[in-house]
């Protein structure tokens, strides 16, 4: 089956191919792939294009529109396919962090393979109606998921001092901390502020670089979605449930997020020995299938050159925690 990243005005996949080759099907046994991030829907279609008889796949996605639009393009494409193949998909309605409990709900207890694809899509940046870029007026919000509690809004306007310089700053070192969370405290003391151009406008005049914008609205996406600890309490849940001798894939977008996968990576392929007993304390539970990233090729950059910071790493389970 042929994929062409131009079907999709939308958003074009990053390390399409090399994320799925590192998928395994197998063909005398039952497979059970999660598309953590299914986005909109060019891994999931190659693959279940690619699975067997009876097989599972199951999908999750925080932002419903996204979830509706996958499934509608899926099953207009392969419709047909999937059911003379008796493939079951679920798609769930949720955030990664939530992965065990959400296929628990499902009954299912063990996966075969599994796939990040981090950060924030193409459609968010693009279209109007998702509210992520400040290049116009809408509202500030910054949510996957428009039913959390959560907004952008509130952080901005109900944060502390404290807490609205740890995130600017934690999150992207941002230098110009100090000075464009004075002009957010002194502007939502008049009212509160309420849009993306009213933000934009505030962090633009008390910093004079233009891409501390771009920085501290990533810095309240990654707050308001809680996308770090949801990044380490799901891949830890992934390793448990994954099976042995399957692979777990992570595509990331900056170094932060890298750092983070990398780290826990780590933990799960490296020994921990005790530094008095010299007793293993821990046994690696899985092997880097990629000792180094897997970074664009100089023809996907050039297609595409949102593509530039992707990272993937691959990581094989072979023994149970």
């Amino acid at each position: 089956m042929t994929i062409l990243a131009t079907q999709n005005p939308w958003h074009i996949p990053v390390l399409f191919h090399e994320i799925l080759e590192g998928i395994s099907l197998h063909q005398d046994r039952q497979n059970i792939v999660v598309d953590a991030t299914l986005w909109l829907w060019w891994h999931a279609i190659w693959i279940l294009s690619k699975m067997n008889e009876g097989d599972i796949f199951i999908a999750f996605d925080a932002d419903s529109d996204n979830l509706k639009s996958a499934q509608i393009n899926i099953e207009a494409q392969i419709w047909s396919e999937l059911k003379n193949k008796n493939i079951k998909i679920h798609y769930i309605h949720s955030n990664f962090r939530l992965l065990k409990e959400n296929l628990l709900n499902v009954w299912v207890d063990k996966i075969t393979n599994i796939y990040y694809d981090f950060g924030v899509n193409s459609v968010h940046y693009d279209n109007a109606e998702k509210w992520f870029s400040f290049r116009l007026s809408w509202p500030l919000d910054l949510r996957y998921d428009r039913t959390s509690w959560k907004s952008a809004k509130d952080v901005v306007n109900t944060y502390d001092e404290q807490e609205l310089r740890k995130i600017f700053y934690s999150y992207w070192e941002e230098k110009k901390t100090p000075f464009i969370v004075e002009a957010i405290l002194q502007a939502r003391k008049i009212a509160p502020i309420s849009t993306t151009d009213e933000l934009a406008d505030i962090i633009q005049k008390s910093s004079f670089d233009p891409k501390s914008k771009t920085r501290v609205f990533q810095a309240l996406r990654i707050e308001v979605n809680d996308e770090f600890w949801s990044i380490r309490d799901s891949l830890k849940e992934a390793i448990e449930m994954l099976e042995v001798g399957w692979t777990m894939e992570c595509i990331t977008f900056h170094s932060l997020e890298d750092r983070i996968v990398k780290e826990i990576f780590a933990g799960f392929c490296e020994e921990e020995i005790d530094d008095f007993t010299g007793q293993t304390i821990k046994t690696w539970i899985a092997k880097k299938i990629t000792k180094k990233p897997i970074i664009p090729t100089a023809e996907e950059l050039e297609r595409n050159p949102r593509s530039r910071s992707a990272k993937l790493r691959i990581i094989q389970k072979i023994r149970n925690i």
